[in-house]
Parts: structure tokens; C-alpha cells; sequence
């Protein structure tokens, strides 16, 4: 498990953060030894943090391994206000509320207006049990036509809901401005920020396999959400060595010879939790992989960082530069 952030580390962050906006264009920070000195930490942890602003677009490396503020096309959006663009606030679930503090850190800090653009038929779910009902491609084409007529002039740009379909992206009348997809995203419409989740299927079979176990159940929760579909193709991959039954949710909780399986694994936290609380403290462990804190211990789970993702994504549309995927920040159980 990573160590948090000393004092020194974090101011240094903060002092990094602001150094970005007062950098002129082309201009290189100092070397990592004299911002070790000027901050009082290694020059490796100095790295370290700046790896980290570049996957937030406040800065870019170069080839040569200097590096530069993003900040230039954000200082010219100073104030400009950013769109979110997607479900109704009151279906955000735990991952959306998440991401979007993120987004509105990095608006306040650029003096933007954070204007949420909600569909209402883009998701509907009555609880977490119940399979979320995800709209069609003619719903989506005409909720985001009328969406955008109510876009406020000078948009910095738009932070996308992972539901958008990239057909429905790419017809899209848009008034200007950047336009990130969260999560997923065929890049052709959109850029996107997204969380890597190859690794984090990797390391949840490196914890399985830690274990020992031996049969694992793999609950589907439900289909059409592009980033739980893709999540459940790459822990098929994962765990193409165990010995795994793949079913729906429904089914697992009809099963009553649970005690066969090693562990059960869900790629949605909320359907683990419920999946958790079925079995009690007599079923096998329960492990969610979809990054977010829903699954408490002593069930084990996968976590991301999802606000920083959010604040990614926001400084990708004030600095016009994309990221790589976040990897997992821990495995715990």
C-alpha cells in the first residue's frame, strides 16, 4: 500500500500546482535537484509528484525529460465554464460523485462555473439489485441534441458520462470547446480519461492467487455499460488460469452449493455489496473490482483514485492535453 503524502510532499505539490500557472510558454522548470532544494524533499519524490501532474495536464514532459506548463490554452479559458454531461445528479452513484468532486476542484480553482447538462433517460436504476435500464442510440442522439441547445456561451469545454455512445458523440452538433469522455471512449468524438483496467484485473488475479484460491465465481451484474462489459472481458482474461464459473448476479444468489467457490468477484461495487451481505460472514469472500469504497472489510476490494480522474479530466479540457490511464492505487482486503 503506498505511503501517504509526507508535509513537505504535499507542499511541494502545491507549490509545483502553482508554478504551473505563472510558467511562460516553452519555458522548462528548473532541474529536479534544485526543486528538491526548493522544496526540501529528494529530487526522486520531485519526480514523482510531477508524473502525477502530467497524468492531471498540468504539465507535459518532453522527449529530452523536461518539463513544461500545460497552462498556456488554460489561462485563456480562465473562468470559462465546464459542462458536465450525463445522467441526473440525483442517479450519481458513489464512482460518479467521486469523479465529479474532482471536476469541481479544478473549476474553482479556474474561476469556472461547474453547469451539470443531465439526461433523463440516459440511466434509470431503482436500486442496486435491479438491472439498470441504459438508453437506446436514437434516446441518446435526441436527450443530447436537446442538451446541448442549452450549453452556456464561451464553454471552456465538456466532461462526458461513460454511457455516451461514440456514434452519438460523433453526430452531435457542438458548440465548441474540448470534450473528454470519463472511463471509456473510442477517442474519434471525444478525448478520454480513462483508469487502466488491464492492470487492475492483473492485480486482482495476483490477489486471488495469493490466497490460494482455487474455484472462483465470477458474478456478472448486469450488460450495456461499456466499462463494466470491458472490466468483465479482462478478468475473463485474468483468470483464465483459476478454475471459474461465469453467472449473473441473480443466479449466484439462487446458488446453493456457494461453498464450493474460493472466492466470488463482481466488477460492480454496489451488486458486490449486495452480493456481500447475501452470503454473511458463512459464504465464501467477496471481492469488487470496480475501484470505488462501496465494499468495506472484511471483504476485499479494488480501489482508483477516482477524483483525481475527475480533476484530469477537467484540466484536460482547460489545457488541451490527454493523459494516461490511472492504475489501480491499491488492492486490500
Amino acid at each position: 500500500m503506498p505511503r501517504k503524502p509526507t508535509k513537505f510532499a504535499r507542499e511541494a505539490r502545491a507549490g509545483l500546482e502553482k508554478l504551473a500557472s505563472s510558467l511562460s510558454e516553452g519555458v522548462p522548470l528548473p532541474p529536479l535537484a534544485r526543486l528538491g532544494e526548493t522544496f526540501a524533499i529528494h529530487p526522486s519524490t520531485v519526480l514523482r509528484i510531477l508524473r502525477d501532474l502530467v497524468q492531471e495536464a498540468i504539465y507535459w514532459q518532453s522527449p529530452s525529460g523536461r518539463f513544461y506548463s500545460a497552462g498556456s490554452r488554460r489561462k485563456k479559458l480562465r473562468g470559462a465554464p465546464i459542462c458536465f454531461v450525463g445522467r441526473e445528479v440525483w442517479r450519481w452513484s458513489r464512482l460518479y460523485q467521486e469523479i465529479l468532486e474532482g471536476v469541481s476542484e479544478i473549476a474553482v480553482a479556474n474561476g469556472s462555473p461547474l453547469v451539470a447538462l443531465t439526461a433523463r433517460s440516459l440511466v434509470w436504476q431503482s436500486s442496486a439489485d435491479e438491472a439498470p435500464l441504459f438508453a437506446s442510440q436514437r434516446t441518446q442522439n435526441r436527450e443530447l441534441s436537446a442538451l446541448l441547445t442549452a450549453a452556456p456561451k464561451g464553454c471552456a469545454g465538456f466532461v462526458l458520462d461513460h454511457l455516451w455512445m461514440p456514434r452519438v458523440i460523433e453526430a452531435a452538433r457542438w458548440p465548441g470547446g474540448q470534450r473528454v469522455q470519463l472511463l471509456c471512449g473510442s477517442g474519434k468524438g471525444s478525448h478520454s480519461v480513462r483508469v487502466d483496467a488491464a492492470k487492475g484485473a492483473a492485480m486482482v488475479s495476483d490477489y486471488a492467487r495469493s490466497l490460494g484460491a482455487r474455484k472462483i465465481l465470477l458474478a456478472v451484474p448486469f450488460s450495456g455499460d461499456p466499462a463494466i462489459d470491458l472490466s468483465l472481458r479482462l478478468l475473463k482474461k485474468a483468470f483464465s488460469e483459476f478454475d471459474m464459473e461465469v453467472q449473473d448476479f441473480r443466479e449466484v444468489v439462487a446458488t446453493r452449493n456457494i461453498g464450493k467457490f474460493s472466492l466470488v468477484v463482481c466488477p460492480e461495487d454496489n451488486v458486490a455489496h449486495v452480493l456481500a451481505e447475501h452470503f454473511g460472514k458463512s459464504g465464501p469472500p467477496v471481492i469488487g473490482t470496480q475501484g470505488t469504497g462501496v465494499l468495506q472489510a472484511p471483504h476485499a476490494r479494488l480501489r482508483y483514485d477516482f477524483k483525481r480522474l475527475g480533476r484530469a479530466a477537467a484540466s484536460a479540457i482547460l489545457t488541451g492535453k490527454s493523459c494516461d490511464p490511472f492504475g489501480p492505487v491499491r488492492m486490500t482486503g
